[in-house]
């Protein structure tokens, strides 16, 4: 490969995700979490399927139903989330996080929102962490659903993770 053509491709991918996380934040909270969540799940699994002696063990029984719960909890807590301030910043950050705007220029919503976090912080705080378990059980279970051998789907989902994390800006201080 010769030497410019490989700096374009640098370049192209930096600005995907450069745009990627302007032009769609939420996706890209998204993106982040269930990266994050691979590389952890899949640690887990390593460690679990290592210590059960079923490395090699037969793949556990699929059903669509189970998944279809998964993708369920996955889009409750995000559908959560961004109803609480228009992002899912929260995925990622693993805290609440607070309004900049005006109360005169905010929407019904994000006034409601606001008034429920100035007057219940503990109630919105528990609002918030379990929009983050729903998500982050939902992409788990998912996970945890692919139907391959114990190994092998450890290791799926801890390269799969590292990968996505990876190549964004070829750093995996996300972790």
């Amino acid at each position: 490969m010769r030497p410019g053509r490989f700096s374009r491709l640098t370049k192209k991918r930096e600005q995907f995700f450069e745009a990627f996380k302007r032009d769609y934040a939420n996706l890209y909270a998204i993106y982040l979490m269930m990266a994050i969540v691979g590389v952890w799940s899949g640690v887990w699994y390593l460690v679990e399927a290592f210590s059960w002696g079923q490395w090699l063990a037969p793949p556990g029984h699929y059903t669509l139903t189970v998944s279809i719960r998964h993708g369920a909890m996955l889009l409750l807590g995000c559908a959560m989330l961004y109803l609480d301030d228009g992002s899912l910043q929260e995925l990622v950050l693993m805290s609440k996080t607070e309004s900049d705007k005006p109360i005169a220029l905010m929407t019904p919503r994000e006034k409601l929102f606001h008034n429920l976090k100035r007057r219940y912080p503990s109630a919105m705080a528990i609002y918030t962490i379990l929009g983050i378990i729903f998500a982050w059980c939902g992409t788990w279970g998912l996970l945890w659903d692919i139907p391959l051998h114990p190994g092998g789907r450890s290791l799926l989902t801890i390269g799969g993770g590292l990968l996505m994390l990876y190549i964004d800006d070829l750093k995996l201080d996300e972790i």
